[in-house]
């Protein structure tokens, strides 16, 4: 049955809307099953997530899928803090995504990458300026965050003059 998808996909090159409606549609099977496998079998979930990104590259929650699934247990691994980057880049102002990618960014250690110290100071800060209702997100980010990621997010809330959530 996926074979028929690519068949289809490819016998419309002439129609690159159609064909484009079709790989959409492909790629988002690859990430559910991406996260269908990723409790149970990281490296399979890695190589769904792969596939995802190969027809949709510029999909936030595939790159989030990615790194969740290579930065299991090494985020000292260039794949997994790329690929956390890249779903920043590509959806920073994802609203289904915000939660779960700055609970992942606080566990990772980011002293050695000053993009990550970024991206985690500019997510507090769109959280605190225009998302106040994920505030409680960022109180579950620094119960499990490293000791330098609860400086950042310490400093971001005295910058904004309020107080960290229980």
């Amino acid at each position: 049955a996926l074979s028929a998808w690519w068949l289809a996909a490819d016998a419309l090159r002439g129609k690159p809307a159609l064909a484009a409606g079709l790989g959409v549609v492909r790629s988002e099977l690859w990430l559910r099953d991406g996260w269908s496998e990723l409790q149970t079998s990281p490296e399979t979930a890695e190589a769904a997530f792969t596939r995802a990104l190969r027809l949709s590259p510029m999909d936030a929650g595939a790159w989030f899928g990615l790194a969740s699934a290579t930065g299991r247990f090494d985020w000292l691994n260039p794949t997994a803090s790329k690929a956390l980057k890249m779903s920043y880049y590509t959806g920073f102002n994802r609203s289904d995504l915000i939660a779960p990618r700055l609970l992942l960014l606080a566990q990772v250690d980011t002293t050695r990458d000053v993009e990550l110290v970024d991206l985690l100071q500019r997510q507090i800060r769109l959280i605190l300026t225009r998302a106040p209702e994920l505030k409680g997100a960022i109180g579950q980010a620094y119960r499990v965050a490293t000791d330098a990621n609860r400086r950042i997010i310490e400093a971001q809330f005295k910058d904004a003059n309020q107080s960290l959530p229980e």
